[in-house]
């Protein structure tokens, strides 16, 4: 027993220093600036994860660690320790690993490069078995400290920061200085593309803006966090929301959307999680008006934003709406600090809020679709009238920088497969390779450029990995994470960690929304796989709680 629980601590520390190098070197390394940052990001998490297995693998070797695991398979039998050791999401990640495999192996010509992924973004069966196996690795071997949440986080500050002198063309460090010119607003900070950038910060905000909502002020059962810590998590917070502005993708948006639509659903558990969600939106117009006030300061010096940023910034009432908001806050806290007594939350009318904002959410979504039907019944006087905004809602082939050509490209491609490859794929990360074969003079006659990734996660899977690989990994994400959202304190060990488990669920559920226009990439995919590592641990309650 002693030489187990020995086993166990140096297995955590192991997983803790990968956990923590992935923090800190990972969204910060490059080598040839933006040249070969994909392929730096690759390598980063392909060597750092493989040491991370070997030392495993050489601690359980000396320490026991495999005799004492098929001791106790034979003890209990396979069937049982199957249905004790996995749940329904593990099996899930099982089911998608499999598929990918066997996608791998019905790859024909295309084997090798199905395994590598080098033909197309790296993703190929090679990461994906990594990202498993990181998966099964840190959900069970992971031990819990806020620490690692607090660096995470504090390593936003330099990416932000070369992303915040990226916007004023400072170009500080000489990424750019071999690109041309046009293609400066394209790239920014240590991460590249504009649209990976702004999914990197869907992790920070969702991260960042969950702790600073949901975490309480320390008190005197040692439960929550002290003031400095809210007020750090709230500048982490305020930091993205202005990068993720100056970042000028409207994939942020949907970021937003995730974060802003579901964290009320916990915030509001608690009136001071309704006043600090409330202090969130605040903040995050606030930081649409810093960035206004910056181009008008400095304008022709600054990239400046444009899409749904632009919408925002431009509104006539946004002033009014930033005071309106400011008064609210400025009047809860007024209301909260004049209190003769602590009192408990009344319960009641925080269930009727969180009603009361899923019936905003349906309003807003029929909203959209109306309106979506109304734009695309007269196009021609909608965009009359409605402007570049018009453009959102009608759906052809230029929609989303030509997003909707190559989603249909690959749908009508995939329907046209064999039987087998309908199942299984035509094999991972080869995309490109099929869509250049087939449409390549179409492609680029349409587009003007050639696309080796759909640019839609999901119709990604579904072309190269088949239909149930793509619905097991969407459910991998959406039930564990659904779960998390529904843990209440008495569920858990230790009560401390209820709010990073709240995070990691959001932070899962924003990048799966904004991965509906992005890419599945080694720059930022390592983060998704993370983040539901250490939301299912927690939910298993694995390993030694550490309140740090």
């Amino acid at each position: 027993m002693k030489s187990k629980r020995k086993l166990m601590n140096a297995s955590n520390v192991i997983v803790g220093l990968w956990v923590m190098a992935m923090f800190t070197i990972f969204p910060l390394i490059y080598n040839d600036f933006y040249f070969d940052i994909l392929q730096t990001k690759y390598y980063t998490v392909l060597t750092l994860s493989i040491i991370m297995i070997l030392a495993l693998i050489v601690i359980c070797g000396f320490a026991g660690g495999f005799k004492n695991f098929f001791d106790n398979l034979n003890k209990k039998g396979f069937a049982v320790w199957f249905k004790e050791e996995f749940s329904i999401w593990d099996i899930c990640i099982l089911v998608f690993w499999l598929m990918s495999a066997l996608s791998t192996a019905f790859a024909g010509r295309f084997v090798m490069e199905s395994i590598t992924g080098d033909k197309g973004r790296y993703s190929g069966l090679l990461l994906i078995s990594i990202y498993v196996i990181i998966y099964f690795t840190v959900s069970r071997m992971f031990s819990f400290s806020k620490v690692y949440f607090t660096v995470f986080l504090a390593v936003s500050i330099p990416v932000c920061l070369f992303g915040y002198t990226d916007y004023f063309n400072m170009d500080i460090l000489g990424f750019k200085e071999k690109i041309s010119p046009e293609q400066w607003p394209i790239f920014t900070s240590t991460i590249g593309n504009i649209n990976t950038y702004t999914a990197v910060l869907a992790f920070y905000i969702a991260i960042a803006g969950t702790l600073f909502i949901t975490t309480p002020f320390k008190s005197d059962n040692g439960r929550g966090e002290s003031i400095g810590k809210i007020a750090f998590y709230y500048v982490i917070m305020l930091m993205n929301f202005i990068a993720l502005t100056m970042g000028t993708s409207d994939n942020g948006y949907l970021t937003l959307a995730a974060f802003f639509g579901i964290v009320p659903f916990v915030a509001f558990r608690t009136m001071e999680g309704v006043r600090r969600f409330v202090l969130t939106i605040f903040t995050y117009l606030l930081g649409i008006k810093i960035i206004q006030l910056i181009n008008i300061s400095y304008a022709g010096k600054v990239l400046g934003i444009s899409g749904l940023f632009d919408f925002i910034s431009d509104f006539k009432y946004l002033d009014l709406v930033i005071v309106a908001f400011a008064i609210i806050v400025i009047i809860m806290y007024v209301l909260e600090y004049r209190k003769k007594e602590k009192r408990r939350d009344n319960e009641a009318l925080l269930r009727s809020l969180r009603y009361i904002w899923l019936a905003i959410l349906v309003i807003i979504f029929a909203a959209i679709v109306f309106m979506g039907m109304k734009i695309n019944s007269d196009v021609t006087a909608a965009k009359e009238k409605y402007g570049a905004l018009a453009d959102y809602f009608v759906f052809n082939d230029s929609w989303g920088t030509f997003r909707g050509y190559i989603w249909r490209a690959a749908v009508e491609e995939y329907m046209k497969f064999p039987l087998l490859h309908k199942i299984f794929g035509s094999g991972p990360d080869t995309f490109g390779l099929y869509i250049g074969l087939l449409r390549n003079e179409e492609m680029t006659s349409v587009t003007g450029q050639f696309f080796d990734a759909t640019h839609n996660e999901y119709i990604q899977f579904l072309f190269t990995l088949g239909p149930i690989a793509t619905i097991a990994y969407i459910l991998a994400l959406i039930l564990p994470s659904v779960e998390a959202l529904r843990t209440r304190l008495f569920y858990l060990r230790d009560n401390t960690m209820l709010p990073y488990l709240y995070a990691c669920a959001i932070a899962v559920i924003c990048y799966a929304t904004q991965a509906v226009v992005n890419l599945n990439l080694p720059v930022v995919t390592p983060f998704l796989w993370i983040f539901l590592s250490i939301m299912v641990a927690i939910l298993r309650d694995k390993g030694e709680v550490i309140n740090g």
